[in-house]
C-alpha cells in the first residue's frame, strides 16, 4: 500500500522556478524567484527574474505584468449618493474610468477604479502573469504544474492509496486541490496526463 506522507507544502513552495511561455517569442522561458518565506511566497518580498534563452528577454523584480487586471470601485453614486460597489471582469488593459450603472437609481456614470493585478487564473505564474508552460487539458479542466518538482509531488499524491496530507492546514497544496484531481475515478487519466507533461518537460532544450 502506497502512503503519501510528505510535508504539507503550499503551492507557493514550488514557485521558485516556473517554466512559462515567453511573451516576446512564445518559446519556453524561465521565471526564477528567490523566496525567503516559502509558506508566504506570493505575499512576501522576493526577487523574480524572467529570462528567455531564445530571444534574450530579461525582466527583473516583476517590473512588468503581462497578465490581466481587475478594477474595483467603492464610492457613493454621483447621482443619488447610494454606495456603488463594482468589480470588473479580468481585463488585459486598464482604463482611467469605468462606466457603471447605480443599482438604486440606475443612473450611469463614469468612475475612477483602483486596478490590481489579477492572480486568480492559476494556469498563469504569479510573478509576471505569464501562461504556465506545463499545462494540459483533462476533460473540461486544466492541469498545470510549475516545474518537475511540482509535478513529482502531485504524482506521488495521485498514486498513493493512503493520503495523509488532506486537511493538515488550509494553505496546503493538496488541501486546495480541486475535487476532480482528488477523485479516485480520475486517477488513471491524471497519471497519463502527468506522464505526458513529464515528457514535455524532458523535451525542453537548455533547461
Amino acid at each position: 500500500m502506497i502512503r503519501f506522507d510528505q510535508p504539507a507544502y503550499p503551492t507557493a513552495y514550488f514557485s521558485d522556478l516556473v517554466y512559462a511561455i515567453c511573451p516576446q517569442c512564445r518559446h519556453v522561458a524561465k521565471v526564477e524567484t528567490t523566496i525567503h518565506n516559502q509558506a508566504k511566497a506570493i505575499l512576501s518580498k522576493r526577487q523574480s527574474v524572467l529570462s528567455c534563452k531564445y530571444c534574450g528577454l530579461v525582466q527583473v523584480n516583476n517590473q512588468k505584468w503581462y497578465g490581466t487586471y481587475q478594477g474595483f470601485v467603492n464610492t457613493p453614486c454621483g447621482n443619488c449618493g447610494s454606495r456603488v460597489l463594482f468589480t470588473s471582469k479580468p481585463l488585459k488593459k486598464t482604463s482611467p474610468l469605468l462606466t457603471i450603472s447605480c443599482e438604486v437609481c440606475k443612473k450611469e456614470k463614469a468612475y475612477q477604479p483602483q486596478w490590481f493585478r489579477y492572480k486568480n487564473d492559476h494556469s498563469k505564474e504569479p510573478y509576471y502573469g505569464l501562461d504556465v508552460f506545463l499545462q494540459i487539458g483533462v476533460k473540461n479542466h486544466t492541469l498545470w504544474l510549475y516545474n518537475l518538482k511540482h509535478l513529482q509531488y502531485l504524482k506521488d499524491y495521485i498514486v498513493a492509496s493512503l493520503r495523509e496530507d488532506d486537511g493538515r492546514h488550509k494553505y496546503s497544496m493538496i488541501t486546495n486541490l480541486p475535487q476532480w484531481v482528488k477523485s479516485a475515478k480520475n486517477r488513471d487519466l491524471i497519471l497519463k496526463k502527468l506522464h505526458r507533461l513529464e515528457q514535455t518537460y524532458h523535451a525542453i532544450p537548455n533547461k
